[in-house]
């Protein structure tokens, strides 16, 4: 497994066997892409210009807001997920922004240096190859391969942001998704210590409201009794949509593959593809630090900072 850096390429994870993870920040050009965009998202060159102008104006009259107008690329990010809604989307950004404003939590001052315990423990890793309907697959463990005592809460939280602020400006995971597949395999009293109810309304709340992604499904694997403790502390903030998109599998891999073909996931969830089994997840960082100039970019975004 390596870092592979190709001037005809975008920088890559080669896993070996024809396994590879890039981020693919090309616009869509598909037949088949731009008539789900018209189908499910109302894009439409029209709607596109009207949406971008209604939001840019909008922006313009909030006092200390500050994103690059002059791209509409970066617009039309925040624009997908509501579907071309600029009030709703103004919204969403307004909410997003004033998470970034508080000061060492999950969204200020993102890099790979940050979360560099997250990345060499692979608790949060962006799976290579997408769903079967074009979703970006996170994988998460929150069980017995997350040292919390060296990789606190808020890191793991942090490196999850900083993998869907990269695949969140993918123009196809901005219009088919992101699922996660989270591992609770043998989790402990110290790993729900880690989460008071103050920070899972937080990042509840965020993930529901704020931020600019289209979450399709949350899978939950290996779930054992311990798991119903967090998940009760969950539930309470949970909205309609997400409570109808958190499926708990357990053990059942069928269950799993149901929502998640098989040949789009690894050996370890049952799926029909190999990945080394201890491979070095420093080289993510690698990859991510080839795309350093986009992260310093959008951190000077937002509001000012505020204290926690």
């Amino acid at each position: 497994m390596a870092l592979r850096l190709e001037d005809l390429h975008a920088p890559r994870i080669d896993f070996g066997n024809g396994i590879e993870l890039s981020f693919e920040l090309e616009e869509y050009t598909d037949t088949a892409a731009i008539g789900k965009a018209s189908r499910e998202l109302r894009e439409t060159p029209d709607k596109v210009t009207a949406s971008v102008a209604e939001l840019r104006a909008l922006i313009r009259a909030e006092q200390g807001l500050r994103v690059p107008l002059d791209k509409d690329a970066f617009l039309v990010r925040f624009l997908r997920p509501n579907k071309y809604q600029a009030d709703s989307t103004f919204e969403m950004m307004k909410g997003y922004y004033r998470m970034k404003a508080r000061e060492n939590f999950i969204l200020d001052n993102l890099s790979t240096e940050s979360i560099k315990n997250a990345l060499e423990d692979r608790v949060v890793q962006v799976l290579p190859k997408r769903d079967q309907h074009g979703c970006r697959i996170i994988y998460k463990e929150m069980g017995a391969k997350w040292n919390c005592s060296r990789v606190s809460s808020v890191e793991m939280i942090r490196a999850t942001n900083t993998l869907m602020e990269m695949i969140g400006r993918e123009p196809r995971t901005q219009l088919h998704g992101i699922v996660f597949v989270i591992n609770f395999d043998k989790l402990s009293l110290s790993h729900i210590g880690q989460f008071s109810p103050k920070f899972i309304k937080s990042i509840v709340d965020f993930g529901q409201k704020q931020a600019p992604y289209r979450i399709k499904g949350i899978h939950i694997v290996n779930n054992a009794r311990m798991f119903n403790i967090l998940f009760k502390l969950f539930r309470p903030f949970l909205g309609k949509k997400w409570s109808q998109r958190i499926f708990v599998h357990g053990a059942d891999r069928q269950s799993l593959h149901a929502h998640i073909d098989a040949a789009c996931l690894p050996s370890f969830l049952g799926g029909t593809y190999e990945m080394l089994p201890e491979y070095d997840g420093a080289v993510v960082g690698q990859l991510l630090d080839c795309y350093k100039d986009v992260l310093e970019e959008s951190n000077q975004y937002g509001y000012a900072v505020e204290e926690k």
